[in-house]
């Protein structure tokens, strides 16, 4: 069946004459990729998107970008930077137990901040949440904008033994 699913979904999305509505090409992708051995999408929170919070594939818990959405109002926790880097880092914890893993199984995160001026003071509130000397590999970059008006968003990959 996986050998078939590229040519299944070029028919589906590109031969004009018999494309079949959007819902029809989603629900053929979703069919497949719950065919997947080992593979489970987890979501513990909700989400503004077409994403899922994390997905697991045998070991490894991939967790989406997170930004400082309260939990319970869905507003943005954005006082100053080390507030906003606290909730997103809650977020990210949330979605880490409800997927059975927890902080010291972060095997590696990436940062992206609107301002790198923020870099330091972000910096401080992270490091509290991972064991010193057992951080995960990290990469940190500047966006022009990101969701919601967000100042930082991080996401990650765990790995449980």
């Amino acid at each position: 069946m996986r050998a078939q699913l590229p040519a299944m979904l070029f028919l589906l999305c590109v031969v004009p004459a018999c494309q079949p509505p959007e819902d029809a090409i989603r629900k053929a992708v979703a069919e497949e990729l719950n065919r997947q051995a080992g593979a489970a999408w987890i979501s513990p929170t909700p989400v503004i998107g077409p994403y899922t919070p994390a997905v697991r594939a045998g070991r490894l818990l991939f967790v989406s970008g997170q930004i400082a959405l309260d939990p319970e109002t869905g507003a943005l926790r954005d006082d100053d930077i080390e507030t906003e880097t606290r909730q997103v880092l809650e977020n990210v914890g949330r979605i880490l137990r409800a997927s059975g893993y927890d902080s010291s199984e972060v095997v590696s995160a990436v940062v992206y901040l609107t301002d790198m001026d923020t870099y330091a003071k972000m910096n401080l509130v992270y490091g509290g949440y991972f064991l010193e000397g057992k951080y995960p590999a990290r990469t940190a970059v500047q966006v022009a904008a990101l969701p919601k008006g967000a100042h930082v968003e991080i996401a990650v990959v765990a790995y449980k033994q």
